[in-house]
């Protein structure tokens, strides 16, 4: 049963970053497959302005179950289960996504 529950939350955690890499980072995003407009220079950075929900938050909220799992079970094994290890790595894994490998654009804010 506990690698059945292993095997769960591994599943849990590609699906976390899936989504996390499924997400358009900017609702225009679409903008950059039209050939005209490629063809015009338009780059992520040209892109209007996204003022929707944030993929950001989106991908914390779907990160949650996991994190939240993974303390429950350190504070009960009393020890860091594998389930916490898997949730800092996809942590650091939505980091990357959003706040290093973000383009970072001559002015505008990344947050």
């Amino acid at each position: 049963m506990k690698k059945l529950g292993a095997i769960g939350m591994s599943f849990y955690a590609l699906l976390c970053v899936a989504v996390m890499f499924m997400m358009p980072m900017n609702e225009y995003e679409w903008m950059l497959d039209d050939p005209k407009a490629r063809a015009d220079g338009l780059t992520f950075c040209g892109l209007p302005l996204d003022d929707g929900i944030d993929a950001r938050i989106i991908a914390l909220i779907v990160l949650l179950p996991l994190a939240i799992a993974g303390c429950a079970l350190s504070a009960k094994k009393r020890r860091i289960h594998y389930s916490a290890w898997l949730a800092l790595v996809v942590l650091l894994v939505w980091g990357w996504r959003f706040f290093v490998h973000y383009p970072l654009c001559p002015g505008r804010e990344a947050f």
